[in-house]
């Protein structure tokens, strides 16, 4: 076969995730192509060995391809431009419009490397920046070259696929929405298929419905899996199939459907693991662990999610490390380990410190779980039946899981009645600041959709551990002022007047579909953007007219004339820990006629 053939095989090896072969098949050809003496071929080769070292995440390759691409590429400037030493344009054989139209065909390679590069190690405004100038590159060049106007539209089209996904890797998805648009826009617009078109159609589909299940839209991702699935069997590309099992396996887990999630994860398994995908594996791990502890084996659950995070530490991900930390600290809490669970929460957040990305609601996500774990302690010392205990083995554990009825045994007499209380009170600091600070901005969020899906996903879980852990704590005071916040919050309408004078009704806050421990790591990331929310939650009062609609936080409400305004203390350590406002500075509201 001749050179150009062996080149377009290797990349048809790399569409079909073959990645060992097309590098040996492209290490192969470089003898000859230096023999030949062709710059075109080697670009080629360097291209595609770049975009092979980035699937694989041997960066330190990426940026050797790139670099050895853009300094042939400045020599060939140089000849265009004349400035090259008279060796060099003595040996050139190539007339200025071929060495422009090379020039301008592996520029735009070698930009796409680069964007996806910046994209990968995080840093995304690089990539958003590469982005922009790769969308505007050679303008002119794509006018002139008609032959390489397919190509730079794949290019485009391949580039914000890998900033989407990575921006959602880095829980930033309200970023990602412009380019998924872009993408989805991009893949419908093609009108003959083709081997490159359908790894976009497919890269694009699993990405962007994995987007639409991490941020709830479950019904939207579902025909864009099929259709991934779908072409992706038809080119024989058996890991792309495999990626699309895995991500409807998230999609049913996600409705509670188990047996669904065990049976497609199983699917999947074998082929992610083969063509070793990390961070794919890794996810095939938590859901074995989610659906394994889900039947009661926790033994199995805490060797999957053990595999997770070794995986997760080999890739660098500290926010995927801080997620099945919190994950793997249920099975310490369950087998009465309350320590070990606290010390895995601290390392949890070790790694939030470390990230560039975290944010204010991962901090209160995580003390929201340490206050968990001080409440199951609690519930240690009143008798709960489900409370293993240290020296416990296994299958007695596992007994002990399976039969729980989820009651307590102690009275106010009992020894460990009074420590039971003080371990609640500190679970009541931790879990209402948090429950607060993360309610203070669903009111603010004008969009019913969006709103709705902050209470479901992640205002509505949290408030229900406050009002557990006040009840449990067993202080009525409390309970009442939680009650009487939740109840006023409930009195506003966020919804703007219609044209027509007429008001919707605000949706109510909607009941959790999985229990608490499942939602460490699968509780899908809010749509809206949360910095931007806190922003407008902690801004003055907007009124619209004479209507009871009111945007942002409520003042302060007073139950008892001669006390001081409710969750006063709570609300003060919201705006410490987590910088959000839960009521406005305006003068207190009375709840009382």
């Amino acid at each position: 076969m001749s050179i150009p053939d062996d080149l377009e095989r290797a990349r048809t090896l790399a569409l079909a995730a073959d990645e060992t072969s097309a590098k040996d098949l492209l290490l192969s050809l470089g003898p000859q192509i230096e023999e030949s003496d062709r710059d075109d071929h080697m670009f080629e080769l360097l291209a595609q060995l770049g975009e092979l070292y980035l699937v694989r995440t041997a960066y330190e390759g990426v940026t050797e391809s790139i670099r050895r691409i853009r300094d042939c590429l400045a020599v060939y400037a140089s000849i265009l431009d004349g400035t090259a030493p008279p060796d060099v344009i003595g040996k050139n054989t190539m007339t200025s419009a071929d060495i422009r139209h090379m020039h301008c065909r592996y520029a735009r390679r070698a930009q796409c490397l680069e964007i996806g590069l910046a994209a990968a190690l995080g840093d995304h405004e690089g990539a958003g920046v590469a982005l922009s100038a790769l969308d505007g590159m050679d303008e002119h060049d794509n006018t002139a070259f008609d032959d390489l106007a397919d190509e730079f539209s794949y290019l485009r089209t391949h580039a914000r696929i890998l900033c989407a996904i990575a921006l959602c890797e880095d829980d930033l998805h309200v970023r990602s929405v412009g380019l998924w648009q872009n993408v989805i826009d991009d893949i419908e617009a093609t009108a003959t298929p083709t081997e490159s078109t359908d790894n976009l159609l497919v890269l694009g589909a699993i990405g962007y419905a994995r987007f639409c299940i991490e941020t709830g839209r479950l019904s939207e991702a579902e025909p864009w899996l099929r259709r991934a699935g779908a072409r992706a069997e038809a080119r024989g590309w058996k890991l792309a199939t495999a990626r699309t099992l895995l991500e409807r396996a998230t999609a049913y887990w996600s409705r509670g459907e188990q047996v669904a999630t065990e049976r497609l994860v199983g699917e999947a398994y074998p082929v992610i693991a083969e063509y070793a995908r990390a961070n794919d594996v890794s996810r095939c791990w938590l859901y074995f662990g989610l659906t394994r502890m889900g039947v009661g084996m926790l033994a199995a659950a805490d060797e999957s999610w053990e595999h997770a995070e070794r995986h997760w530490r080999e890739l660098g991900r500290p926010l995927h490390i801080h997620r099945i930390l919190l994950q793997r600290s249920w099975i310490a809490i369950l087998r009465g380990r309350y320590q070990e669970a606290i010390d895995m929460v601290e390392r949890a957040r070790a790694c939030l410190d470390e990230s560039p990305r975290s944010s204010w609601l991962a901090y209160a996500r995580l003390d929201d779980h340490l206050g968990t774990i001080w409440r199951a302690d609690a519930l240690a010392d009143l008798g709960f039946d489900g409370a293993g205990r240290p020296d416990e083995d296994w299958s007695t554990i596992e007994a002990r899981y399976g039969s729980s009825l989820g009651v307590t045994n102690a009275g106010p007499d009992s020894p460990g009645f009074a420590a039971a209380m003080t371990k609640l009170a500190r679970a009541a600091d931790l879990k209402l600041p948090a429950a607060l600070a993360v309610d203070s901005v669903r009111y603010s969020i004008t969009d019913a959709e969006s709103r709705s899906q902050w209470a479901d996903c992640v205002s509505a879980p949290m408030l229900a551990g406050a009002f557990a852990v006040a009840w449990e704590w067993e202080n009525t005071a409390l309970t009442g002022e939680l009650i009487e916040y939740h109840s006023a919050r409930g009195t506003f309408s966020t919804e703007k007047r219609s044209t027509g004078g007429q008001e919707r009704s605000d949706p109510g806050i909607g009941t959790a579909d999985v229990i608490e421990w499942s939602r460490v790591t699968t509780a899908p990331a809010p749509i809206s953007d949360v910095d931007e929310l806190a922003q407008v939650a902690a801004g003055p009062v907007v009124t619209a007219g004479r209507s009871l609609t009111r945007l942002g936080p409520l003042p302060p409400l007073t139950m008892d004339p001669t006390g001081v305004p409710v969750l006063a203390e709570y609300r003060e350590l919201a705006l410490t820990r987590y910088g959000q406002h839960v009521t406005t500075d305006e003068a207190a509201w009375s709840t009382w006629p």
